[in-house]
């Protein structure tokens, strides 16, 4: 799944490579700059508020026709956050053929928290149109997340060129990269209603509902928190170039923009619905949501350290 097998077994060619080949290791560490919001798709069964037979003293007066009655698996609402920058390291084992040289790599990232407001696609689903007068304006809903890390496994290849400016610039490259990374982040959403004091009785509903289910539903709080663990295709566009110091040892800057492709995360069980548990989207339905974490990328910025083994040889 996601080639992981072809990436293994591109890493593994890096020692069948020529022996004659000159050898080296090198260390990089820097700072990870986030400059694209990543767009999530929430996709599930999605029921008006008043659907909800959990709010209702008889559950029999709850609706069960119109929207309460579809049982549609679609697109429910959208949001996006933004990486917060952070700090990455990697280690790399490389040989060096000529002007070109190839090397397998092991990179850890991690970024900060971000909390936005959900920018909710109330023109295109009824029932998430039919709640967009509900919620507080005190906390608007809202998605975010905190703790990503992410560990890559990845194959760089890279060209050398010699540079004019050779008494202070060793070499300078240009490369790309293609490899698996390891995400691991937390994600939670919440989506809070009006009080009783600020008005939720008078929000205008497209059924009549008891005034005592809607002061069931006033102030409650639907919520969602889930450990993100997948993982995914990434590839990297770098360039860099090292200063020359000693036969043995090299240190360098190194540029690299990396794309991460989408990540899924399916059947993910929503924990509070309108404050109140088990897990029901009305009455009836576990309320499940898939999710979507569209393709983002950042850039990495660091100082390489190259240690070259082979330097016994002439």
């Amino acid at each position: 799944m996601y080639n992981c097998s072809r990436i293994g077994l591109i890493l593994c060619t890096l020692t069948a490579v020529s022996l004659g080949a000159d050898s080296y290791v090198s260390f990089q560490s820097g700072l990870a700059t986030s400059h694209s919001n990543v767009d999530v798709e929430v996709y599930g069964i999605h029921h008006p508020t008043y659907c909800d037979v959990m709010l209702y003293p008889d559950p029999t007066d709850a609706p069960t026709d119109g929207a309460c009655a579809l049982y549609e698996y679609r697109r429910t609402w959208l949001g996006l956050y933004k990486p917060v920058g952070g700090w990455f390291a990697n280690l790399a084992y490389g040989r060096v053929l000529g002007s070109w040289r190839i090397e397998g790599m092991f990179e850890r990232n991690q970024f900060g928290s971000d909390q936005r407001l959900l920018p909710l696609a109330t023109r295109v689903f009824s029932a998430t149109l039919s709640k967009s007068n509900e919620w507080s304006q005190y906390a608007l809903p809202n998605n975010s997340y905190d703790d990503q890390s992410t560990s890559i496994l990845a194959v760089n290849l890279l060209r050398e060129f010699d540079t004019p400016f050779s008494k202070v610039w060793d070499s300078w490259y240009i490369g790309a990269g293609l490899g698996i990374a390891f995400l691991d982040f937390n994600y939670a959403n919440e989506f809070l209603r009006k009080t009783v004091a600020e008005g939720y009785l008078d929000v205008p509903f497209p059924v009549h509902w008891p005034d005592i289910a809607k002061f069931n539903a006033a102030g409650s709080l639907s919520s969602f928190t889930t450990s993100i663990q997948e993982r995914v295709l990434t590839y990297s566009l770098i360039a860099g170039f090292d200063l020359f110091t000693t036969k043995e040892l090299t240190f360098g800057v190194r540029l690299s923009w990396r794309v991460i492709s989408d990540v899924e995360h399916d059947s993910a069980l929503w924990k509070t619905i309108r404050s109140h548990t088990p897990v029901f989207a009305d009455g009836r339905t576990p309320f499940e949501s898939d999710f979507v974490f569209k393709s983002w990328s950042y850039l990495n910025i660091g100082l390489v350290a190259k240690f070259r083994l082979d330097r016994n040889k002439q």
